[in-house]
């Protein structure tokens, strides 16, 4: 089970979030970010030529709210590096306490990472240069080992996947191997 945020760690990451526009006040932040769409407006903000707002639409389906979250993952956070497990998408989809602090810090360090390691971080981020909001320093250890686990648990779920498959494989493979035994008992060559 995840330790609970700090309540330091809590404030850091609610003074981020004010600093950006969003289009909808904050009310209930794990409500607020459930459809994916505040995320994608935050990544908007700081990688504008990266996050087409058209592509999300607000949501009340947990359907909708996963496309929301699937398009993010896929089409913005994959191509900066990094994706948000199952696991992590599904805990915020459905509001679970701390759930969206814990992913937008996770995906704080990680824009954070990127923006000053990519070399044409200066022209995809005007809007962060203008107003001068640069995400707060966190822990380089920290976050590595959130995205250690994160990844580990993307690879236990890849396999669970793939040994699941193999099973479906080998149960059709026995019943070839049963029906063609039937039908060389039925003309008598066995």
């Amino acid at each position: 089970m995840l330790q609970p945020l700090k309540e330091e760690e809590l404030n850091e990451i609610y003074t981020w979030v004010d600093q950006i526009p969003l289009s909808r006040p904050k009310k209930n932040i794990a409500r607020d970010f459930a459809d994916g769409i505040l995320m994608a407006e935050i990544m908007h903000y700081f990688l504008p030529k990266l996050v087409d707002m058209h592509n999300y639409s607000q949501a009340n389906s947990v359907k909708q709210k996963k496309y929301n979250w699937d398009t993010l993952n896929t089409k913005v956070f994959k191509r900066i590096g990094f994706t948000l497990s199952k696991e992590q998408v599904d805990s915020v989809i459905s509001c679970q306490s701390e759930a969206v602090e814990r992913v937008l810090k996770f995906v704080q360090a990680k824009l954070e990472y990127y923006l000053e390691n990519n070399t044409n971080s200066a022209e995809k981020q005007p809007q962060q240069a203008d107003s001068q909001i640069a995400p707060p320093p966190l822990l380089a250890n920290e976050w590595q080992k959130d995205q250690q686990i994160f990844e580990l648990r993307e690879t236990i779920e890849v396999l669970e996947q793939k040994l699941h498959r193999m099973d479906e494989l080998m149960k059709q493979k026995d019943a070839k191997i049963l029906r063609y035994q039937q039908l060389l008992q039925q003309n008598g060559l066995l």
